[in-house]
C-alpha cells in the first residue's frame, strides 16, 4: 500500500483525480490515502508531480527505522533480503 510523504506533498490534488477507488482525500491541506479502499493500482504514483506517494517498502514508520539512515533493516518490503543484515 502506498503512503504520502507529507514533506513532499503540496496538496495539489492531482492524485485524488487519478484514483479510481476514491481512496485519496485531503486532510489538513495534504493528501491522505484510505488504506481500506486502496487497491494498489499505482495510478497515484504516476500522477503525483512531487513524487510524494511512496510504497510501504520506503516508509520508515512501518519499517521501524530512522528515515535518515541507510542500509539494511528488518522492515518488510521489496528488496528486504538479507543484504546488510546485522550491519549498521
Amino acid at each position: 500500500m502506498p503512503w504520502i510523504d507529507q514533506d513532499r506533498c503540496i496538496g495539489c490534488g492531482v492524485c485524488i483525480d487519478s484514483c479510481p477507488e476514491n481512496a485519496i482525500s485531503m486532510q489538513n491541506k495534504k493528501a491522505d490515502i484510505d488504506q481500506n479502499k486502496c487497491t494498489f493500482c499505482a495510478k497515484c504514483f504516476a500522477a503525483c508531480p512531487q513524487e510524494a506517494i511512496r510504497p510501504n517498502s520506503e516508509n520508515p514508520l512501518l519499517r521501524g527505522r530512522n528515515p535518515h539512515r541507510t542500509g539494511g533493516g528488518f522492515g518488510r518490503g521489496i528488496g528486504r533480503g538479507l543484504r546488510g543484515w546485522g550491519q549498521q
